[in-house]
């Protein structure tokens, strides 16, 4: 069955956030936050929202959330939706005695898709547990600008398309 979906994670997938500022300039601000973006992101999202529908799930706050997909996503590529922490189930993770935030699928099922018709591009393999065969994992991003990964997602992506 092919893709018909393409859900992105932002931080560490798209953008990296951080309260001190690296050597080169932010792209972003968001209130005390610098943020960069990762290189091809572009590219990657302007050859997604050609061959999917595209969406955002994100942990984040539903601020940052809007924030950063405005930034990126802008009017040209419309998203499907843009969830934030609020659309997650939080579990405890008995590894760190904290929290992670997962993205159940299922929930995205009722926008009329199956789940073998949606990847989700996310660097956190715990966030997406409850469905790892729809889950494209990337390496994260904490600001280099030399990054290639999301190139390499390009081409993955243009084989589940085909």
């Amino acid at each position: 069955m092919p893709i018909k979906l393409v859900i992105f994670d932002l931080d560490e997938t798209l953008v990296h956030a951080r309260l001190e500022p690296l050597a080169q300039p932010a792209d972003l601000r968001f209130s005390d936050y610098f943020i960069y973006i990762r290189p091809y992101a572009a590219d990657l999202i302007k050859f997604a929202s050609v061959k999917f529908s595209v969406a955002v799930w994100s942990s984040a706050s539903p601020e940052y959330v809007e924030f950063i997909s405005n930034a990126l996503f802008g009017d040209q590529h419309g998203l499907l939706f843009r969830w934030d922490v609020q659309k997650c189930v939080q579990k405890v993770d008995s590894r760190t005695n904290g929290y992670v935030y997962i993205k159940d699928l299922r929930k995205v099922m009722k926008h009329g898709y199956q789940v073998e018709e949606i990847v989700i591009v996310d660097d956190s393999p715990e966030k997406i547990q409850r469905q790892p065969r729809s889950h494209l994992v990337v390496k994260p991003f904490h600001g280099d600008k030399q990054d290639k990964e999301l190139h390499l997602v390009i081409a993955k992506l243009g084989e589940m398309a085909a």
